[in-house]
């Protein structure tokens, strides 16, 4: 066994010298041992498409040693294979006919990347000889010494925008692959520049120009930093969720973002002053701090730390609303009322209600009750159909009791006032057959 091990590896030692010798140098001694497949081709589209023809394009793969080509899928049979370039057209093809589309990539050993997301076409009935709408609300930002960011709005069309045309004092300075945005570099400084953007669609027609826009380059190197964010606050909590809103920054030059922190790690670099946090743990306390960054990349100081903490899961009611009334201390009054009378309130099919339920200190304050048909109407005076949160009270301002009355609700601050006089003290006790609130008065009817 020994013997067969050294002969083995004796064999492996002269293949690698042999290897080495055939090779000229350690680039083709890589290839020569590569089994290293090609990353998947992205960004596969339509560039160009008439009633026979499609032209595809794509963004270039990579390898640890080098991509050799392509070869293109037509419906699910390999059609051509082509040289290191990313874009092919197709002929032949038929008018109103839907083709599908692949591409993988090859190295010099010819291994071959996983398929392309696949892609879908529909040629045209006849020639499309219709413009895209040009596009919209060419705006600038990032402007310094060489470079500035340009962003749009999409153009539209009768079959699809596949790309845009920057011009820069006239001149076309490139595409933008279907992007709405395009940094421009190079620029010289105080230097003014005029730029628009047209667009492209399938067929090769060109839209309008966009509106023009003017910026001047910077004379030096901004770096003085925009004022630190103020008024950092929350709003809109729930067990997940928060919005952080912030008063802007100043600066000399322009502000361009906001870097938004959760305790002291980056989570999100937004333009506006307001950002929507998700994904948060229910009934957390969490930290947040906002800071300002602008078109040089100066960094402002934070914003002050705003503590925020989440609201509990909400867990799911077990009990009726008969049930939880004769459970609370403060409602034993009422629970000593409707033991005398069967009013449904433990009745599951009968539901949902809204309960205004008085507590022990609203009947005292009230003082004798009524009897017999007359006590049923004051019940009833409190219990409305639905389950009607205190927002939702608020929000629909009134509603029908049991007995034909009408409630009225207003807001003071955080509470809810019933017909003026009775103050909700305990809201939105949730039941399996409705809500109650608690009350501090016995509304009359």
């Amino acid at each position: 066994m020994k013997d067969v091990v050294e002969r083995i590896s004796f064999m492996a030692v002269c293949l690698l010298m042999v290897l080495q010798t055939a090779c000229d140098d350690k680039d083709e001694l890589a290839s020569f041992l590569d089994n290293e497949k090609p990353s998947v081709v992205t960004g596969f589209r339509v560039a160009e498409k008439t009633p026979e023809s499609v032209t595809l394009s794509w963004n270039a793969a990579m390898d640890n040693v080098e991509v050799t080509g392509y070869e293109i899928f037509h419906d699910g049979a390999s059609y051509a294979k082509v040289e290191d370039i990313t874009i092919y057209k197709i002929e032949g093809l038929s008018p109103s006919t839907e083709y599908k589309f692949y591409i993988i990539a090859m190295d010099a050993m010819e291994n071959t990347s996983d398929p392309s997301e696949v892609l879908t076409v529909l040629t045209p009935a006849v020639a499309d000889t219709q413009s895209p709408t040009a596009p919209r609300n060419l705006t600038t930002s990032k402007v310094t010494l060489s470079a500035v960011t340009l962003n749009w709005e999409a153009a539209t069309d009768n079959d699809e925008v596949v790309d845009y045309q920057v011009f820069q004092n006239g001149d076309q300075i490139g595409l933008t692959d279907g992007a709405t945005t395009m940094d421009v570099s190079g620029l010289s400084p105080s230097t003014e520049y005029e730029f628009y953007v047209i667009a492209l669609d399938a067929a090769g027609n060109l839209s309008e120009a966009s509106n023009t826009v003017s910026i001047t380059t910077t004379s030096d190197q901004d770096t003085e930093a925009p004022s630190a964010p103020t008024n950092l606050t929350a709003s809109d909590i729930t067990t997940t969720s928060l919005v952080l809103n912030w008063n802007a920054s100043t600066d000399n030059e322009a502000v361009d973002s906001y870097e938004i922190y959760k305790g002291d790690t980056s989570i999100a670099i937004t333009t506006e002053t307001s950002f929507h946090v998700d994904n948060l743990d229910p009934d957390t306390n969490y930290q947040f701090k906002v800071r300002a960054i602008d078109n040089s990349e100066n960094l402002s100081d934070f914003s002050q730390v705003l503590e925020v903490k989440t609201f509990p899961e909400e867990v799911e009611p077990t009990q009726t609303v008969a049930e939880i009334i004769a459970s609370r201390n403060d409602l034993s009054m009422l629970h000593s009322v409707l033991s005398n009378y069967d009013y449904g309130l433990s009745d599951e099919e009968k539901g949902p209600f809204t309960v205004f339920a008085p507590n022990n200190n609203a009947f005292t304050a009230f003082g004798s009750l009524p009897t017999g048909l007359e006590l049923n109407v004051l019940i009833a005076g409190h219990v409305v159909e639905g389950e009607l949160s205190a927002a939702n009270l608020i929000e629909q301002q009134s509603a029908t009791t049991g007995s034909q009355s009408t409630l009225n609700f207003t807001q003071d601050g955080s509470d809810v006032i019933i017909n003026g006089t009775v103050r909700i003290v305990i809201k939105d006790i949730r039941a399996t057959n409705g809500v109650i609130h608690i009350v501090d008065g016995v509304i009359s009817n």
